[in-house]
């Protein structure tokens, strides 16, 4: 509703077609189907994977939209902060181009986020752990959110950008289409990434480490491929090393938000009364 409302006080309009309805149709009507035949853990994941998938869509349109309507780029200043951490960002890029193993390495790990979400839901749903299962939508929703506004305050091309260096990645044609003003129009199918500050897959890869807590040995491979992921976000996601501390926080942010909202709302137990001695 709020992509739809704000798309029409802009110029930008997102094209939708019958096949955008049909997997997320398919999701539910599986849920429905598992639920009606009393199969409650596959329930539980296809409800899970077809609420991420339906999120996830919104969210990828609102970035759009705050794109659209951003302040300034503030490459430089970001660019500047990293600098005064000690961070070189082209010195570590060239550092990945001239090791072709180690950027197959990162490439693999940054790449991985859409793999992890996929067996996240699947294991965590085998294990019947609906809690978790709901800690991670709502992390995921709300770390989104917080990325869109970010994009709107604190737009960035990224230092591929600042550095005229062209990588594969392709979302910086896409956020300088945005900026211009001119024929937006968009395909939901068609939509890639324009979250700059903070960093969402700093975020993912803090929040997916958090998730397979305590699920042994692969918890501890997830922590692993994660902590490549941090690695690869500067060179692979093109951010500056501010957008990746942006993004640890907004993942605290949403942990802290998540673990402590249902405090608002319990009832505090009474307190029996102690009889007089």
């Amino acid at each position: 509703m709020l992509d739809a409302a704000w798309a029409v006080r802009i110029p930008l309009e997102f094209t939708v077609t019958r096949d955008d309805f049909l997997l997320p149709a398919l999701i539910f009507v599986i849920a429905l189907g598992l639920q009606l035949a009393r199969l409650t853990k596959g329930a539980v994941m296809a409800e899970y994977f077809g609420l991420t998938l339906i999120s996830s869509t919104a969210i990828c349109a609102l970035s759009y939209l705050c794109l659209a309507s951003s302040a300034p780029l503030v490459d430089g200043r970001l660019m500047a902060m990293d600098r005064v951490l000690g961070f070189d960002w082209l010195a570590g890029y060239h550092f990945v181009e001239a090791h072709p193993m180690l950027k197959i390495v990162l490439g693999f790990a940054y790449h991985s986020l859409i793999f992890q979400g996929l067996y996240f839901g699947v294991l965590l749903g085998v294990m019947g752990r609906t809690d978790r299962l709901r800690e991670m939508f709502w992390m995921f929703g709300l770390c989104g959110l917080m990325a869109c506004a970010g994009t709107m305050l604190l737009p960035t091309l990224g230092p591929s950008k600042l550095y005229n260096i062209a990588t594969d990645t392709g979302f910086v044609p896409v956020m300088e289409h945005i900026l211009s003003g001119e024929n937006l129009r968009f395909t939901l199918s068609g939509m890639t990434g324009v979250v700059s500050f903070p960093s969402f897959h700093t975020a993912m890869a803090l929040a997916y480490i958090w998730a397979f807590r305590g699920t042994g040995i692969i918890g501890w491979g997830i922590a692993a491929l994660n902590l490549v992921m941090l690695a690869s976000v500067p060179f692979f996601g093109g951010h500056y090393l501010m957008d990746m501390i942006a993004g640890a926080a907004t993942m605290l942010i949403a942990l802290g938000l998540i673990r402590g909202a249902p405090a608002l709302w319990k009832k505090p137990q009474a307190v029996p009364a102690t009889a007089n001695a």
